[in-house]
């Protein structure tokens, strides 16, 4: 049976495509403000990756405390941007709609905003019980 860290192919082609797939997670997430899912995509697929090459390479990138820490800022920002809402408009979600630019890119800040704390949520989480689902050796 082979196993998946000694697969010479697979451990070519991630390093290959790290650097596309990278990019295509940030493009989704650029886009978020003006289409469905944006953040949510881009972090499940920028988590997925840094799972597939931690698996590869049978090594961890960050700490989990690292990646704890991610996901409580995720939940942090998306708490400041709904006070900040409160406080400007009088409705938790009001702020989201309260800055607006001339941009079609730009149009809202505050949904960028919420789009990030969804992509650190989203990609910190499935890295985190992807972690737990895996058994890592110790090195000695």
């Amino acid at each position: 049976m082979l196993d998946i860290r000694e697969s010479e192919i697979l451990k070519t082609t991630i390093s290959k495509i790290f650097p596309a797939i990278i990019i295509f997670s940030f493009f989704l997430f650029s886009y978020g403000p003006i289409s469905p899912g944006g953040g949510f995509q881009a972090g499940v697929i920028f988590g997925t990756l840094i799972i597939i090459f931690e698996m590869c390479y049978e090594k961890k990138i960050m700490a989990d405390t690292f990646y704890s820490a991610v996901e409580y800022s995720g939940v942090l920002i998306v708490l400041l941007t709904m006070l900040i809402g409160l406080k400007a408009t009088g409705f938790l979600f009001g702020g989201f709609y309260y800055i607006h630019t001339g941009s079609r890119i730009f149009a809202n800040f505050f949904l960028w905003i919420l789009n990030l704390a969804i992509f650190l949520e989203v990609s910190s989480s499935i890295i985190l019980i992807f972690r737990n689902f895996i058994e890592w050796r110790e090195d000695e």
